[in-house]
């Protein structure tokens, strides 16, 4: 609006200042209004080979949050219509000043000039359960208003634990300010495989929907879909693809949240980078941006090892070479957690499987029957060694034992930064109905010790038409 001018001159002039007003900020590239459909993937950094796996994603990923100083590759996702997030905390005892000031520094950072304008969103991790009336609900409530007023043409999003959806009516001011204030709200719906609360989706939407009834269309939920650490594929018996497809479906189909926009998840430095990343884009291109609401999967809930734990070796088949394969129990192993994550969740069991290396190699297969020939499938195993830098294998192999798809790993006994198990995966298309999974000690040293378990297969997306 043009405030009164007393003559023409003043007028002309006031005009112009408006007009130069948009046009910078046409040139900076940012969007007044969040990607339809809203998919989020957390994680983006500049680290070797990231960016690229990314691409591999754009644009059935529209939004990537991360600390990216890349201005290349921040355009030319504008250029594909979609944009970058930079990710800013909102530390627990922050004063209002300190997190305004956080919040807008990627919206004044134009990296050096490369990136006129700035970044053109941030996502704000997290709005925590500060309950109405306490002193850090007013601050972030502050801040977010002072921020909103500051940058009425940048987007502003923001991820908020449990406990806003669950217990929406304890976090009513931030709510309120979050629908005033933010563009798009991502809640976190944590579900782990092993306890598939589903319930929880259409129940935080009604929630959430009760207290601010149109907060649910910038509302989306974010997926609890990390593989190492801070673990939600916790289960040895059910399909954690599977899992995933149901949480989307549920989200679909449910009568509110059908609303949302689209869906947000941590995956990339926390997941099976070579597998879920992908299978999240396909179920977010088939739920969102296709619009359709029928299963991706195949409905099979559960994995498809019979015995994935070995604490017998029903259904298995041992082959030594001149070495040894036999059961061992964890109790008897010094140095050998029985889970592979920091919270004890994906238990191993009593025991598992022990191969010992010598001048020939060790085999223990299983047969898995039922496979669709029409999808391609995901096989896993984990892996631990007495000694760290060890080679272990697993294969895919035909009924008549031509290999179809096999994978190594040099780091037994080496691990992540969260345990010392490794995990080895291989994605398979079957050429028939019934294939058998291998382990093995093949490349592996002589006296290399392995420790087998979890073993696991699961149907994943269908196989693309020739």
């Amino acid at each position: 609006m043009l405030w009164p001018a007393k003559n023409l001159g003043v007028a002309v002039r006031q005009l112009g200042f408006v007009l130069l007003v948009l046009t910078v900020a046409a040139g900076t590239g940012a969007a007044t209004e969040p990607p339809r459909p809203f998919i989020c993937m957390y994680g983006h950094h500049d680290g070797k080979g990231v960016t690229e796996a990314f691409r591999k994603l754009v644009p059935r990923i529209t939004v990537i949050e991360g600390t990216s100083r890349n201005a290349a590759f921040i355009k030319e996702l504008r250029g594909k219509k979609c944009l970058y997030a930079a990710h800013v905390n909102n530390p627990p005892k922050a004063t209002a000043d300190r997190l305004v000031g956080m919040w807008r520094a990627p919206f004044e950072d134009d990296l050096g000039g490369k990136l006129p304008g700035g970044y053109d969103a941030i996502a704000i991790d997290e709005l925590r359960q500060d309950v109405d009336g306490s002193a850090q609900s007013g601050v972030v409530c502050q801040a977010l208003d002072r921020l909103r007023k500051a940058y009425p043409q940048k987007q502003i999003y923001a991820a908020a634990t449990w406990q806003l959806g669950r217990n929406a009516r304890q976090h009513t001011e931030q709510l309120a300010t979050v629908a005033r204030c933010v563009d798009v709200l991502m809640l976190e719906v944590y579900l782990r495989e092993s306890r598939p609360t589903y319930g929880y989706i259409p129940e935080w939407a009604a929630e959430l929907e009760a207290v601010q009834p149109k907060l649910l269309e910038k509302t989306v939920y974010g997926l609890g879909v990390a593989q190492r650490g801070y673990l939600f594929d916790d289960s040895p018996r059910t399909s954690f693809l599977a899992h995933l497809d149901a949480q989307f479906h549920l989200i679909r189909n449910g009568p509110r949240t059908r609303r949302m926009r689209g869906v947000m998840f941590w995956v990339y430095y926390r997941s099976q980078t070579t597998v879920t990343p992908e299978y999240l884009a396909r179920l977010s291109d088939h739920y969102f941006r296709l619009g359709l609401s029928s299963r991706f999967g195949d409905g099979r809930k559960n994995q498809l090892v019979g015995n994935p734990q070995l604490e017998t070796v029903k259904g298995w088949t041992l082959s030594p070479g001149d070495g040894q394969v036999s059961l061992f129990r964890y109790r008897d192993v010094k140095g050998i957690e029985p889970d592979h994550d920091s919270n004890g969740w994906s238990g191993h069991g009593a025991g598992g499987l022990k191969m010992t290396r010598g001048t020939k190699a060790n085999r223990a297969t299983t047969d898995l029957v039922g496979l669709d020939p029409g999808r391609i499938h995901v096989a896993s195993a984990w892996v631990q060694s007495d000694k760290p830098g060890r080679k272990a294998g697993l294969r895919i192999l035909s009924a008549r034992g031509r290999v179809l798809a096999s994978t190594e790993t040099s780091r037994a006994g080496t691990g992540s930064q969260w345990d010392k198990w490794t995990r080895l995966l291989v994605t398979f298309r079957p050429d028939g109905p019934r294939v058998r999974l291998e382990l093995n000690d093949e490349t592996s040293s002589e006296g290399t010790v392995l420790y087998w378990d979890y073993i696991e297969v699961e149907s994943a997306w269908p196989a693309e038409a020739k």
